[in-house]
């Protein structure tokens, strides 16, 4: 079992970060690019943000590529597919620019939450009624 909260302090003067949990429900349930960029705003360096969105653009088409080969859309497949990609985010590239042992508070997800759901609605709308 992951343990979300390992790193998280309350300390003032600890950096304010979203949290590898927030990033991984970020990826799984809308698409890798929105825990990419949950990811990328916890960054400094303008090389690692880029690359970080750059992955999560590349990830997330990809996927989308895949599943448009299935004869039928199939849930499980991607969530399947988000979950492997928000595991790259919250291993690789939260350990890499992040740092495994990296002591943080974590941010609010209300204001990503409210807007990823405003950028989804047009696509869950075109595929309903598209």
């Amino acid at each position: 079992m992951i343990n979300w909260t390992k790193n998280v302090v309350t300390d003032q003067e600890a950096p304010q970060f979203y949290s590898p949990r927030a990033i991984w429900g970020f990826s799984v349930f809308f698409t890798v690019i929105f825990g990419a960029v949950l990811l990328a705003l916890n960054l400094t360096d303008r090389k690692a943000k880029w690359i970080v969105i750059g992955v999560g653009v590349l990830y997330t088409a990809a996927a989308i590529f895949i599943i448009n080969l299935l004869p039928q859309p199939n849930t499980g497949i991607t969530i399947g597919l988000n979950t492997g990609g928000a595991l790259l985010l919250t291993n690789l590239f939260w350990d890499k620019y992040v740092g495994k042992e990296t002591k943080f508070r974590t941010k609010q997800i209300w204001k990503p939450l409210i807007i990823s759901i405003l950028i989804s609605i047009p696509f869950l709308l075109a595929l309903i009624y598209g």
